[in-house]
C-alpha cells in the first residue's frame, strides 16, 4: 500500500513540476511592443534631443559653430545606426511590426532633421522639435 502512495506522490509531483516548467518558459506571454524597440526609440529621442541642444547653444552663442557640428554627425551617426538597426528587427506579431514601422518612419524623420541641421537649413530646428515629439509620443505608447 505504501509503494502506491509513494508513486502517487512522485507522479503528481512530477506532473505539477511538469506544469511549472510550461507556465515558465514558453507559454508565457511575450510582452508586446518587444522591449527592444522600445529602447531603441527611447535611444533615438535622446539623439534627437542632444541634436535639439547643440543648435540651440550654438544659435545662443554658447557653443562654436564647429563643435555643434561635430556634435550633430555624431548624433547623425547614431541616429543611423540605430534606424538600420530598426529596419534589421525582426518583429514577433502584427503589433511589434507596425510599432517598428512607426519607430522606423520616425526615427528616419529624425536624421533627416539632423541632416538637415548640419547644412544649416532654415527650419531644421522645427523639424528636430517634430521629430522629437513624434519620438516622446512613439516612446510613451511602448
Amino acid at each position: 500500500m505504501r509503494r502506491r502512495h509513494a508513486r502517487g506522490r512522485c507522479r503528481s509531483a512530477l506532473a505539477g513540476g511538469l506544469l511549472v516548467v510550461l507556465a515558465v518558459s514558453g507559454c508565457a506571454p511575450t510582452p508586446s511592443p518587444d522591449p527592444a524597440l522600445v529602447s531603441l526609440s527611447q535611444d533615438a529621442l535622446s539623439y534627437t534631443r542632444s541634436a535639439i541642444l547643440g543648435v540651440d547653444q550654438e544659435k545662443d552663442g554658447l557653443m562654436f559653430r564647429t563643435t555643434a557640428t561635430a556634435l550633430l554627425g555624431d548624433m547623425e551617426t547614431k541616429l543611423a545606426d540605430l534606424t538600420r538597426e530598426v529596419a534589421l528587427h525582426r518583429p514577433a506579431d502584427a503589433e511589434d511590426a507596425a510599432y517598428r514601422t512607426e519607430l522606423l518612419d520616425a526615427s528616419m524623420a529624425s536624421l533627416d532633421a539632423v541632416q538637415a541641421a548640419v547644412r544649416g537649413g532654415s527650419g531644421a530646428e522645427a523639424r528636430l522639435e517634430r521629430a522629437a515629439d513624434r519620438l516622446a509620443e512613439l516612446g510613451s505608447a511602448g
